[in-house]
């Protein structure tokens, strides 16, 4: 019989907030991992923005990847990249610092092996 050891632990969290871009609001999921260092002990986390939901543009609803496509054809056509700025407005949330403090609420006992 094979001996598996498990050598470490990460935590997934999806955190959802809301994101407005001129006359565009939506959803962005983030999809956060948290682990422990093995070195140091310390949380570390890895925030990716994976997708978004509740699409509307002029405050009617945008349904599914076909009708975000053709919202970013349209401003891509009036010289806009819909996508960078939606990238932008997720930035301005996802700072370091609130990395940081959403890591510290973590217990460090949760990954203990």
């Amino acid at each position: 019989m094979i001996t598996i050891k498990v050598t470490s632990k990460t935590l997934m969290v999806n955190l959802e907030f809301p994101i407005e871009v001129g006359q565009v609001k939506l959803n962005a999921i983030c999809q956060a991992f948290i682990s422990q260092n093995q070195d140091t002990g310390e949380l570390e986390g890895d925030f990716e923005f994976i997708d978004y939901n509740n699409i509307t543009y002029m405050g009617m609803p945008i349904s599914g990847c076909d009708g975000m496509k053709k919202l970013k054809t349209f401003h891509s056509e009036l010289g806009i990249n819909l996508e960078s700025l939606i990238s932008d407005e997720f930035d301005k949330v996802m700072t370091d610092d609130f990395q940081k403090v959403f890591i510290m609420t973590f217990d460090k006992k949760l990954f203990k092996i």
